[in-house]
């Protein structure tokens, strides 16, 4: 199913025959005809694939179908003639009639005997020798032959591992290390009663495919034949008779070591609902020791790979002491490690959820003067839950004012909105507002301004980070726009040193009261694509010349337009494509006036 889901942009011309068959094209290492239908209330498949069960490229065709089904796509009728030639391209001539019967399969073994059986098996053994470690297992093995057996299947593991996926899928081709066979025995071993073995054989399954999926080059392929293997040993690791406590350290570690998600989806080998507090602790001291013994990295502002883990160990401990209820030791752990890990986001979020509201503001406050240099994201992080305080105790004032060293760090027209909004529920907006336009005129503090309304916010602002050049032309447009103020907007955007980043959001709001303005900007839009002198930018260009064509006509300007593209095709004669595309313009244009 998992590989499946990914084939399914592999899927090529899906049909459906007469009969309610589904049937397509899916490429994987070549090019197989798969068909897929309904028998009674189970599906059922035929592929031209070597694969001997249900394969991934059956369930591709279900699946794409069923997306087509949800997006209201129609999977058209296949007309016979093409379901024949399809069908012998890939000799199936008969594939439609050639259905594998279980039943006839099983009775026609029944009745071959021993010695004709064994001869016959021994011949699909030599052609593919991989089937041999598809056997059930006899119960029980003797020690011998299950030393045999795991020896056999760690081999098998080690050259499976050593292949490197890859996909070109530009050209439909690639390969896929098959990991089924390996699968297939570790589920063998499983029921036979060796899940230590299994555990064991598990260890080198995650090292070595890890190793090999880094090594990959595809689109998780190689990953998600690991990933059935290791679903096999966390089942064996969760029948393994170890204590709940020592299963979770194990996947805990498991987890930490993941770096390309082999155990995304995967259940854990032990129910968390299983351990008791008593064992979350012993989860909680495994985990801190090890935070304890890491090496403590440099508080230079850089990462590093010492920081990375000691943050995944920190996150460990702390969530295994939550969950055996010593939340304070928590807190204390957290504070500890606030010069390494700078995890102040996670401590103000777990004091805000231990309603320690007061110490969850004072450490928010702490953090923001000690990442802002070096880690900007997590300093306005904590904004944004000094921002969630002060909602949650309708101290509107505060939260404008939060709201408004928001925007002066990071000026854009969302934060002047959520400003907007802060102020009116502070009832205060206008005398904030008059301080923020000044700001963009001037760069003056808008807390400098007379009358300031509102509270100091402990933060201890020292401007914004970037160079920045007042007036703020850019943002004094965008404020403008948005307050629908267009004379503003125009008169900043006639004074702006650039004038490229806010001209169709000018052109398109002055049109009714400015249409000059409108013209000329559009048409040097236009004309600066055409000067790049490619087929792409000529498309580009068309649209402008559209807008100007219906302004001028809507003023009764036609001749000036028709004028104008007469000028373009004299200027630009030698360009054939660009006529090309003011012939289709032009066609389209008589058409919408007809």
């Amino acid at each position: 199913m998992e590989r499946g889901r990914n084939y399914r942009r592999r899927v090529r011309d899906l049909a459906v025959t007469r009969d309610g068959r589904l049937i397509a094209d899916v490429m994987g290492g070549e090019s197989y005809l798969t068909l897929a239908w309904m028998a009674g209330d189970t599906p059922d498949y035929q592929c031209s694939c070597p694969y001997a069960g249900p394969c991934k490229h059956a369930v591709a065709v279900i699946l794409t179908c069923q997306d087509h089904l949800c997006s209201g796509k129609p999977v058209p009728e296949i007309e016979s003639d093409e379901l024949d030639a399809r069908l012998s391209a890939y000799g199936l001539a008969d594939g439609l009639e050639q259905v594998f019967d279980v039943e006839k399969a099983r009775a026609a073994l029944k009745a071959m005997s021993k010695a004709k059986l064994v001869e016959w098996a021994m011949g699909r053994f030599a052609v593919d020798p991989s089937l041999f470690d598809t056997l059930p297992l006899a119960a029980p093995l003797t020690d011998k032959a299950l030393a045999r057996t795991v020896a056999r299947l760690r081999r098998r593991i080690r050259d499976t591992a050593n292949e490197r996926g890859w996909q070109d899928h530009w050209n439909h081709r690639g390969y896929t290390p098959d990991y089924e066979p390996i699968r297939v025995q570790l589920e063998e071993l499983l029921k036979a009663g060796h899940e230590a073995v299994v555990a064991e054989l598990g260890e080198e399954i995650f090292e070595l495919g890890t190793a090999q999926v880094e090594e990959s080059d595809d689109e998780g392929e190689t990953a998600s034949q690991v990933r059935e293997c290791l679903s096999v040993v966390l089942d064996a690791r969760g029948k393994t008779r170890e204590p709940a406590a020592r299963l979770m350290i194990w996947y805990w570690d498991k987890l930490m070591n993941d770096e390309f998600a082999l155990l995304d989806g995967l259940p854990p080998p032990v129910d968390e609902a299983r351990l008791s507090r008593a064992d979350w602790r012993q989860v909680a001291e495994a985990f801190g020791n090890r935070l304890a013994s890491s090496p403590k990295p440099a508080s230079d502002g850089r990462r590093s790979s010492e920081k990375y883990r000691r943050e995944k160990l920190l996150a460990r401990t702390r969530s295994a002491l939550s969950r055996a209820h010593e939340d304070e030791r928590a807190i204390r752990l957290m504070i500890e490690e606030l010069p390494y890990c700078n995890n102040y986001v996670e401590l103000v979020q777990c004091l805000l959820a231990s309603k320690a509201h007061d110490q969850a503001a004072h450490w928010a406050r702490e953090g923001f003067h000690q990442t802002l240099e070096h880690w900007p994201g997590i300093a306005w992080k904590l904004v944004e839950l000094l921002l969630e305080i002060a909602s949650g105790r309708r101290e509107w004032l505060l939260a404008a004012a939060l709201r408004v060293e928001a925007f002066v760090w990071h000026t854009n027209v969302d934060r002047y909105r959520d400003a907007e909004e802060a102020g009116r529920k502070a009832d205060c907006w206008q005398p904030v507002r008059q301080a923020l336009l000044r700001f963009l005129e001037t760069g003056a503090a808008p807390s400098s301004a007379a009358g300031w309304p509102l509270p100091g916010t402990g933060l201890q602002w020292s401007g914004p980070r970037l160079p920045r050049t007042f007036p703020d032309h850019n943002e004094l447009i965008a404020v403008a726009l948005y307050e629908s103020r267009t004379e503003d907007a125009l008169r900043w955007f006639r004074e702006a040193p650039r004038k490229d980043h806010h001209a169709e959001a000018v052109a398109k709001a002055v049109a009714g009261t400015h249409p000059d303005v409108s013209l000329e900007i559009w048409r040097r839009k236009a004309e600066n694509l055409i000067a790049q002198v490619k087929p792409g930018a000529y498309r580009a260009a068309m649209p402008y010349l559209s807008r100007t064509e219906k302004l001028l006509q809507g003023l009764g300007r036609s001749d000036e337009y028709r004028g104008y593209i007469a000028g373009l095709r004299l200027r630009h004669k030698a360009k054939r494509r660009l006529m090309e595309e003011l012939d289709k313009l032009e066609a389209r244009q008589g058409d919408r006036r007809r």
